[in-house]
Order: C-alpha cells, then structure tokens, then sequence
C-alpha cells in the first residue's frame, strides 16, 4: 500500500502544472485525494461509503477517539411560515 509521501512524488502530482507553486498542505490533500481514487477505484457508491467510514473509524481508534455515529435526520429542519404582510 503507497503512502501519502509516495503519492507526493507520483507523476500526476509532480507534472501537474498547478500544483508547481502551490503550498505543502495543498499538495498534500491533492496526493490524498490520489490515493483515496486509487483505493476505491472500480467500487459501487454504496461500498466508497463503507470503506471510508471504515478507514474513518479506524483513524479515530488509533488515536484512542470513539466513533460515535449520530444521525439527526429529520431534525432541525426549518418549518414553513406563513408569510408577514404588513
């Protein structure tokens, strides 16, 4: 498995003309987002979601952080009024 520090020396990031001036934490999402591509490549929508939720719970254990998963859907959501006419 590459590492973030293979995918800042990975061609697409080294020959993309924008990333030539861009700062070190730009270049460094971008060769995340590489790698995220490069992992999930060839997966459905649903499996993405579960992979990434997974590496999420996984970033989160070793740094000893539970994983607390809420979920408020339907909640909060701005009721219509009627309107004011003055």
């Amino acid at each position: 498995m590459k590492t973030i520090d293979d995918y800042m020396n990975d061609p697409r990031l080294l020959n993309d003309p924008d990333m030539a001036g861009a700062l070190e934490p730009i270049r460094e999402i971008h060769a995340a987002r590489l790698m995220l591509q490069d992992e999930t490549a060839g997966m459905s929508g649903a499996e993405k979601v579960a992979f990434i939720n997974a590496r999420g719970r996984e970033v989160l254990a070793r740094r000893g952080l539970s994983s607390r998963i809420v979920n408020l859907s339907g909640q909060g959501k701005l009721k219509p009024r009627e309107p004011v006419i003055q």
